[in-house]
């Protein structure tokens, strides 16, 4: 298509996107060379044929270098698209999001390998040309060989399965706390049908549990893909599924830009969890939703897991869009013991952040025990359980987060100093949260104990029919769509807006979005 107009997305914040004229036959999806305000960028062409009302003399030309870098797929522009429509933000955020600089940069150097490769095939090729004794001559054919078939892996690029047109399948969901044991004859079954699974979850350590159960499958069939990860392992992964290789990939929030050729289930773990939230930097997008958005792109099952599914979702469950599985229970959840800190403060059972109750815990379980902290000095409790256990090396005091992060490493006891700290209580999640934070202590160790300052809202755990009815009350969600205005750098959030769930959501946004002050962004339901 010579000299045709296409529209290009760059891996910048523009709202608009750039009009080129191409000199070669290009399609969607292929990647390109260009230069925008005096820098080299790596394009991805989203529209060809396009008209545009500037002068031609304004409209630059792509250059004639041929870009080696695999082409993105249709799957991926139309998630591209739900993304930067639904989050408010420009595609070339997601673009540098799906493709970060050390990706592209990774994708070079195999390019760059692949040409190597080629000219030592070539100088082989030359060299048989010439007479050789015959175990040289056999020495350069299996040189030959093993370099054509190096090439061949590197750039192969198989057909995408094709899928029947139909309905995608209503997501589904999975509740209680031996998930796993579902999740394994479900992925078996999509590597002997020679398809791609993608399985999600909150963290790193949650993704690294899930990593081991999932052992037997074997070592080759289950990649782990996560931000800590080099670029070169991240992009053998992106690789292999670009190839149609049949694969479950594992990995956190970021595993939903893989490029999927088969893919035909999705699995996310823990659904509720709110690390599935993107914050900073744009987009800030719900890597849940983004599943149940990618599993209709692919027409495949999804299944969300949760030992406490999020309120969204039992709402989807409650209204038919999801189908509600048999629970994968393990019996029911460890019920936490309460510990008032105001109550025990008034009889002096509170030796500073520790009370005389947890110490009884803790002493009575020689096993490991976590303490979660958030305002307590990390040094000040680690001193003070020195002092009361002086033999005792098993007693970890650890963030929330880190907890997460690293996972129980065999502790028998969890004991949060001040539950109260992990959650707003003045945000109309805060009720919810504390379902969750419990069933998620209680998957993770068998003995909880909370002190908190509000006994009565741990003590007293309602339940989603409760916590759905006041929400309906209040027109809070999930029977609103959140979206809040927030400044730029400091995320302070300035205002909060419930917009109602029907087909004015897209335009009610973007009238927010035209009346943001230039040192603002909007946050689109947060978790």
């Amino acid at each position: 298509m010579d000299g045709a107009l296409i529209q290009l997305i760059l891996p910048l914040k523009l709202n608009w996107l750039p009009t080129y004229r191409a000199e070669s036959s290009l399609k969607a999806g292929d990647r390109v060379y260009a230069k925008f305000a005096g820098r080299e960028y790596v394009g991805v062409v989203y529209r060809i044929g396009v008209e545009s009302g500037l002068p031609a003399s304004r409209i630059s030309t792509l250059e004639r270098r041929e870009c080696p870098l695999p082409a993105i797929s249709s799957g991926e522009l139309r998630l591209w698209e739900f993304i930067s429509e639904y989050y408010m933000c420009t595609l070339g955020e997601v673009y540098r999001a799906a493709y970060p600089v050390s990706k592209i940069r990774s994708e070079n150097s195999i390019s760059e390998r692949l040409g190597r490769l080629k000219d030592s095939l070539a100088k082989v090729e030359q060299d048989l040309t010439r007479k050789h004794r015959d175990n040289v001559l056999q020495r350069l054919q299996a040189r030959r060989d093993e370099l054509i078939r190096s090439i061949e892996r590197l750039s192969r690029r198989p057909e995408p399965k094709e899928r029947p047109q139909s309905a995608p399948p209503k997501p589904e969901v999975l509740p209680g706390t031996m998930r796993c044991q579902s999740y394994l004859p479900l992925l078996e079954a999509v590597l002997e049908s020679g398809d791609q699974a993608l399985v999600l979850a909150p963290e790193k350590a949650f993704c690294e549990a899930l990593y081991r159960s999932l052992s037997p499958l074997g070592a080759d069939s289950v990649e782990l893909f996560s931000s800590e990860k080099t670029a070169a392992s991240r992009n053998r992964i992106a690789q292999r599924l670009r190839n149609c290789e049949s694969l479950v990939a594992l990995g956190t929030r970021s595993a939903v830009f893989l490029p999927f050729s088969r893919l035909s289930l999705i699995i996310v773990d823990d659904e509720q969890d709110p690390s599935f939230k993107q914050t900073e930097p744009a987009p800030r997008y719900n890597a849940r939703d983004l599943a149940v958005k990618l599993a209709m792109i692919h027409g495949c099952r999804i299944i969300l897991g949760s030992a406490c599914p999020s309120l969204e979702t039992h709402l989807n469950c409650l209204s038919g869009r999801y189908t509600l599985l048999e629970g994968a229970w393990s019996g029911a959840l460890p019920v936490p013991e309460v510990i008032d800190i105001a109550s025990e403060r008034r009889k002096n059972g509170m030796l500073g952040p520790l009370s005389r109750k947890l110490i009884a815990r803790i002493a009575a379980c020689p096993e490991g025990v976590i303490l979660l902290h958030r305002y307590e000095k990390k040094e000040d409790v680690e001193q003070q359980c020195s002092k009361l256990f002086p033999e005792r090396d098993n007693i970890r005091v650890v963030s929330l987060q880190e907890f997460k992060s690293a996972g129980p490493q065999g502790a028998r006891l969890v004991g949060v100093l001040q539950a109260d700290a992990l959650i707003r209580s003045d945000d109309f999640r805060a009720d919810e949260r504390c379902c969750q934070l419990v069933a998620m202590l209680g998957s993770l160790c068998p003995e909880v104990v909370i002190q908190t300052a509000v006994g009565e809202r741990f003590s007293n755990l309602r339940s989603s029919e409760e916590l759905l009815a006041e929400r309906k009350r209040f027109n809070f969600p999930p029977y609103s769509r959140l979206v809040e205005i927030r400044r730029q750098g400091s995320a302070e959030l300035l205002r909060r807006e419930f917009l109602p769930r029907d087909s004015s959501l897209s335009s009610r946004k973007a009238a927010l979005a035209a009346d943001l002050e230039s040192n603002c962004y909007i946050d689109v339901d947060p978790v």
